[in-house]
């Protein structure tokens, strides 16, 4: 199954994660990105996201949207996504997490397998690291 990643966050820090992303591994045609910034209405931001996830659906695309935490307007529009059209939803998007899917969109995933890895790449890349840490290392 082919899929594409929707990333929608707060600001334009979905926006520019993805431009980071781009700067490792150019340009990517697979991967959208919607931030909700001061003054625009959350029905604008839905409008847009759903045009983008019925779009994915008719083309046959598994849509993967990608938010950077549970409960604001942006998760709010992803979840509402998922009764539109063929998706998952992945809170607390990161680098990791949207390189792996990056790296691995070109693949047929059948269901949500995409979306499961690309979980566990976000997971994994979050570490905490001190002299505590440096320590146990040696």
């Amino acid at each position: 199954m082919k899929n594409k990643v929707l990333i929608i966050t707060h600001g334009l820090f979905g926006v520019e994660l993805k431009k980071s992303a781009e700067m490792i591994m150019g340009e990517q045609e697979s991967v959208d990105a919607l931030g909700l910034v001061p003054g625009q209405s959350v029905d604008d931001l839905r409008e847009k996201a759903f045009e983008i996830v019925e779009k994915n659906d008719a083309e046959g695309v598994h849509t993967i949207i990608m938010c950077d935490l549970m409960g604001g307007s942006p998760s709010n529009v992803a979840l509402a996504c998922v009764g539109k059209a063929d998706c998952d939803v992945l809170l607390g998007v990161s680098m990791p997490m949207l390189l792996e899917a990056i790296q691995a969109i070109d693949f047929d995933h059948e269901g949500s397998a995409l979306a499961e890895t690309a979980l566990a790449a976000g997971q994994a890349g979050a570490c905490l690291i001190n002299r505590s840490t440096l320590k146990k290392n040696d």
